[in-house]
């Protein structure tokens, strides 16, 4: 009996034996089979779980001014990140007190205490993404790069710099709304929008595997080099978009408007060199908010008259002097009255001085007296000057104005004598400007243009300054006459209240009631618009400003448009028109800097000598009181290179082992570091010329 449950027992363990055998060659073959022969697929599995491509946004284009300096640009930022499995022991034991220490004394808002104990953690938690710092700046970014551990790289120091970007934009928000911004998540506007895909480049690809706090990249090479953007230079004159933007914002706060705009505009070449647009935040208080010179529609009221006053030159309908009945300064027309500010006062003037005083009357009787029965024949010269259709601004969300005509549903027997003084019609302020300019500029109208060129590292890839688009508007002769009219203005009519001492003025002021769900009559707003051109008989610029709903009680165009006009007009013509008049009548170069031989070259072709013998081979020469300055180069110390050309700025930073970085043309008149500060070899030299 014992035997036989003794061999029971032998079976049920050689079984049992048997079965553990059998499972454990089943999970050798099936390791051998996974590792091995399916090794290449699990693997690939794997990796299609933890490793992904990753875009890489290139560096945004800069937008410039009429002059080189800087409108919009990308600034680096950087988030530093730390990899603590890579470290050697030693070399973390060795150096971590010393580092945290660095740390510390770079950002001080930590105390070397905190940033030991963070990195011990990471180390010990074998952390392979810890935040060490998020908005660093490029030049302490690269401090980081030699501290103790992190000069050891990224695969043995651990060190990651994570570049991202911020927009800046260094001349604050002067025509803030017209540069524009763009999001990430919202398309913008402005100049940043409508040239979004030459300033937004190409992005770039690079492999990233998931780790624990996000992803690394797998190697330093990119599968896809980003395509940095492409520069925009634009025909915005600084000096002239901050004189135009204080003298406007003076009026808002002086009438308490509602919002403004001001467009300065080059006449003879449809440049736009200033755009301004202010409205109310709080009370005394504005802001750029919206583009109101390229986006709103509103009756221009009296400066339309100007149009008015073409059409019947290109007619020979009357000639300035001629007289005029305006009966008294009221008229009637199917039975509604049309009057004049001043009615009563008198019975027959020039048409010149109807122009200036703005008579009503006598500028809807010329036009309904003589294009009643054919309107058309007055259409048309409003459609020459492109009244009817958007000036195709570079800038996205221009309006089609509206232009009533005979066979619109809107046209009425009262629309012709109203239209010809500014109402039931709907025009930006850039449209109204573009088509005056077009009559000042001896009656050749020009696309206004806001972007002059686009480059690609220097190399101009869209050039916007060959004006092939002009159209004849109207003659000469009656380009001149209407800058007769308007010079009237200033002298006896709407503006003289603010004619200049220091430069002829022409224009045409505009008063326009704004309509409401209840009409004209009870409506108690207002739209102010001046629009006009310096100097008066040979224009440079021409200018529009509008101010809507004046509330201080003064609401005539006179008094709260026309003063803006003025001020800008003179301001730009001190230190512009004026400086290029005087500039034609001598020439003496004031001021030389950079290498010697170059300047003795310049000098002598001009017919300068020094009495001096510079110790350098770089000098400042001052030509005007015959000084020469030596600029002593020394190893280890920024020089001042304030004033020296391109060629010899270049030079000067490459021979100190620096790397520049240019913006602008002319002579530098901005450096980083500054003169005299210590330097390191590979040291980026920030240059800005002028």
């Amino acid at each position: 009996m014992s035997s036989n449950i003794k061999r029971s027992i032998t079976w049920r363990v050689v079984f049992g034996m048997g079965l553990v055998v059998v499972f454990a060659l089943w999970v050798s073959f099936q390791m051998f089979r996974i590792q091995l022969v399916e090794g290449d697929k699990w693997l690939a599995m794997s990796d299609s779980a933890t490793i992904r491509h990753q875009d890489i946004s290139p560096a945004r284009g800069n937008i410039y001014s009429d002059n080189g300096s800087l409108l919009s640009t990308s600034m680096p930022i950087y988030e530093i990140r730390w990899d603590a499995t890579v470290v050697n022991s030693d070399t973390f034991q060795f150096y971590v007190s010393e580092l945290a220490q660095q740390l510390a004394q770079l950002f001080p808002d930590k105390t070397s205490s905190y940033y030991r104990s963070k990195l011990i953690t990471a180390r010990k938690s074998k952390s392979r993404y810890v935040l060490i710092r998020r908005k660093v700046n490029y030049h302490e970014q690269k401090m980081m790069r030699d501290f103790a551990i992190f000069k050891k790289g990224r695969y043995k120091g651990g060190f990651m710099a994570e570049l991202n970007t911020k927009r800046v934009k260094p001349a604050g928000n002067l025509a803030f709304r017209t540069i524009g911004y763009r999001t990430k998540d919202n398309p913008g506007v402005g100049l940043e929008r409508s040239y979004d895909e030459d300033l937004g480049g190409v992005k770039g690809k690079r492999l990233v595997q998931k780790i624990s706090g996000g992803y690394r990249p797998l190697n330093d090479e990119n599968l896809i080099e980003p395509e940095n953007g492409r520069d925009i230079h634009t025909t915005i004159n600084i000096d002239f978009q901050e004189i135009a933007q204080r003298s406007l914002e003076k009026s808002l706060i002086k009438h308490k408007a509602d919002h403004g705009c001001v467009i300065v505009m080059e006449v003879s070449s449809g440049k736009i060199k200033a755009i301004s647009n202010l409205s109310k935040r709080e009370e005394g208080v504005y802001s750029e908010q919206y583009n109101f010179s390229i986006g709103e529609s509103y009756e221009p009221g009296s400066v339309w008259k100007v149009f008015s006053a073409m059409a019947a030159f290109e007619d020979n309908l009357i000639n300035p002097e001629d007289s005029m009945d305006i009966q008294n300064g009221v008229r009637e027309y199917f039975g509604k009255k049309m009057q004049d500010s001043d009615k009563g006062r008198f019975k027959k003037m020039s048409f010149k001085q109807a122009f200036a005083r703005s008579s009503n009357v006598a500028f809807s009787s010329i036009i309904f007296d003589n294009y009643a029965k054919k309107p058309s024949n007055y259409i048309s010269y409003l459609k020459k000057l492109d009244l009817d259709k958007p000036t195709g601004i570079e800038i996205l969300g221009e309006p089609d104005p509206f232009l009533n005509h005979p066979a619109s549903s809107s046209w009425s027997q009262l629309t012709l004598p109203w239209l010809a003084i500014g109402y039931e019609n709907q025009h930006t302020p850039l449209q109204l400007l573009t088509a005056y300019n077009g009559i000042i500029n001896d009656g050749v109208m020009i696309r206004p243009q806001i972007v002059s060129s686009v480059t690609d590292a220097g190399i101009i890839i869209k050039n916007n300054n060959n004006q092939d688009q002009t159209v004849q508007v109207c003659s000469k002769e009656t380009s001149d006459k209407i800058k007769e009219l308007t010079s009237e203005v200033f002298i006896s009519g709407s503006a003289r209240n603010v004619r200049s001492k220091v430069v002829s003025m022409g224009g045409k002021t505009g008063t326009a009631q704004i309509a409401s769900s209840s009409g004209y009559q009870k409506a108690k707003m207002y739209n102010a618009s001046f629009v006009g051109h310096f100097p008066a008989m040979k224009p440079e610029y021409s200018i529009y400003v509008m101010v809507n709903k004046p509330s201080n009680g003064v609401f005539y165009a006179s008094y709260v448009a026309a003063p803006v006009f003025s001020e800008i007009a003179q301001k730009i013509f001190t230190i512009s028109v004026k400086k290029e008049i005087e500039d034609s009548l001598a020439f003496k170069p004031q001021y030389h800097a950079g290498y010697y031989k170059d300047v003795q070259i310049i000098n002598s072709s001009l017919g300068y000598t020094s009495t001096e013998k510079p110790s350098s081979d770089f000098i400042q020469l001052d030509t005007k009181n015959n000084v020469v300055d030596n600029i002593i180069i020394e190893e280890g110390k920024m020089p001042n290179i304030k004033n020296f050309g391109l060629k010899d700025a270049v030079y000067v930073s490459e021979l100190l082992g620096l790397r520049p970085i240019v913006s602008g043309r002319g002579k530098v008149v901005e450096q980083s570091p500054l003169p005299g500060r210590v330097i390191n070899k590979n040291q980026t030299v920030y240059l800005r010329l002028n």
